[in-house]
């Protein structure tokens, strides 16, 4: 895949114009070495172009109802909730009052909904990468997909502890809503701790999008179509209980019907049969001449008062998904706070300093910025990373510019 580094030449377009505002808001450098890059190399994909399912690739899971998050549906691997149709995996989910089976332990069951979950358990799992899913996800209240990865070592860890990464879920009585989150041991929904993103895609439900996931052990970042909407950094310092992201996952497509999240509204009898369709799913990893890039953001905090938690590098999309925000730390004999955080090549994002000398909670003290230097809804400071290590210029905090003398 070609990534083009459009925004110098938007840059150089917007000197030569006299845009002098536009660059103002870039606070960003662009890479001078090379304006187009490889980002990364398929090492693994389905296009389920075939008459089956690759069971070399994939596991079909057998489930009775209730299994986990009091679910209504049971997994078959019947061809009838699990097959191919016209070059698209078909996950369907189907109504059918007093069914009855068994599963994979020979448990008998009985149900009135079926639906189909596969897995790459113990057939090929990642550890970093980048993760494209091409899909159509289904209407109706009740309906429940899912696009998702695990850790290999849920068996002799357990959950939340193994790690799980939702590049994609989406409720019917919430049409367009798309959910990317995590869970592990500290941030989970049992603690309504988890760390997530959301974003509305109104065609979700009617057109097939690429929900991507690109994994490294400093973040994660969950695009739609190819354009960014949710970011985790890694600030763990090592804690597993907060990243557990470096040991290998496999990915996991289902359709679930009901349960605690998709039944809230309950399950609409006539959105039957549901369908998820997932025309390929392809697995990259980064050549290793491509880096991610090393980014310092500072900022003067001479003329404010500083106590309490300290500043932070907080709002817009870059410390999403991170209550607080990112700490920053004082430089010596100055005014002056940093960090340095390790960002994708050819990237942008949006953010915002915070004291907090005026919070009295995670959520308080964001800097107020005039539109000189602020963009979007919440008039957020911008940055577009090119390829190369950067260190950006320190701006006064709530300012556009440097600090008086």
């Amino acid at each position: 895949m070609k990534i083009i580094s459009t925004h110098l030449i938007l840059m150089l377009l917007a000197i030569m114009l006299g845009c002098v505002e536009a660059v103002e808001k870039n606070d960003g450098v662009i890479g001078e070495e090379e304006n187009e890059v490889s980002q990364w190399e398929q090492i693994w994909a389905d296009e389920f172009d075939g008459e089956e399912i690759d069971e070399s690739k994939w596991n079909k899971l057998r489930w009775r109802p209730g299994w986990v998050n009091n679910e209504q549906q049971a997994y078959t691997d019947r061809d009838t909730n699990l097959y191919l149709d016209g070059g698209n995996l078909v996950i369907r989910g189907l109504i059918e009052p007093g069914y009855y089976g068994t599963d994979y332990t020979g448990t008998a069951y009985n149900t009135d909904y079926t639906s189909g979950r596969i897995n790459t358990d113990n057939k090929v799992s990642w550890t970093y990468g980048r993760f494209d899913i091409r899909a159509k996800l289904p209407r109706g209240n009740g309906s429940w997909p899912a696009i998702w990865m695990l850790g290999e070592n849920i068996s002799s860890v357990g959950w939340p502890n193994c790690g799980e990464i939702d590049i994609v879920e989406h409720v019917g009585f919430d049409d367009g809503q798309i959910h990317g989150s995590i869970h592990t041991e500290d941030y989970n929904h049992t603690y309504n701790t988890q760390k997530s993103g959301t974003t509305f895609i109104e065609t979700a439900t009617d057109s097939f999008h690429i929900y991507s996931l690109e994994w490294s052990p400093t973040y994660l970042r969950y695009l739609i179509d190819d354009e960014s909407y949710f970011f985790v950094y890694n600030d763990s310092n090592g804690d597993v209980g907060k990243w557990p992201f470096d040991e290998p996952q496999y990915l996991i497509l289902n359709l679930a019907i009901g349960g605690d999240w998709g039944g809230i509204h309950g399950i609409d009898p006539n959105a039957f049969p549901m369908k998820m369709l997932v025309d390929y799913v392809r697995a990259f990893e980064r050549p290793d001449n491509i880096n991610d890039v090393r980014v310092t953001f500072r900022v003067d905090m001479e003329n404010m008062n500083v106590s309490g938690t300290g500043v932070w590098l907080s709002g817009g999309n870059i410390s999403s998904g991170s209550p607080g925000g990112l700490q920053m730390q004082p430089t010596e004999n100055s005014g002056i706070w940093e960090t340095t955080l390790t960002l994708p090549p050819n990237s942008t994002f949006t953010y915002k300093f915070r004291n907090g000398y005026f919070s009295q909670s995670w959520s308080g003290g964001w800097e107020s910025l005039s539109s000189d230097c602020g963009t979007g809804q919440h008039s957020d400071r911008f940055l577009s990373v090119g390829i190369s290590d950067t260190t950006l210029q320190a701006v006064c905090f709530g300012e556009c510019v440097k600090c008086e003398e």
